[in-house]
């Protein structure tokens, strides 16, 4: 009776056949859930990590401009110091006389 061709031409399956043929697809979707669900993890990570690149590579350009900009300032202030002349402090008044 395996494979007998019913009259409209499907195929009629043992009681055996249909638990089979359920387990088997349920097991597919099973397989394909969990495939489905690492594809959108993995592009979930992807993309995330591509935000973390991004931020930090900003943070790295900021720090190096940073970094420029303080040696630019430690350069002028020295010039500043060095370009004044320096100037000898007051002399005391004397106002014993004042009284």
């Amino acid at each position: 009776m395996k494979g007998f061709v019913h009259i409209e031409g499907t195929c009629m399956m043992t009681a055996q056949e249909r638990k089979d043929f359920r387990r088997v697809q349920k097991s597919r979707e099973i397989w394909k859930k969990r495939a489905v669900s690492r594809g959108e993890d993995r592009r979930r990570l992807k993309d995330r990590r591509q935000e973390v690149d991004h931020s930090r590579e900003a943070w790295r350009t900021r720090a190096l401009a940073a970094e420029h900009r303080i040696e630019e300032l430690e350069i002028e202030n020295h010039q500043l110091k060095h370009a004044v002349t320096p100037v000898r402090p007051p002399a005391a008044i004397d106002n014993t006389h004042f009284f």
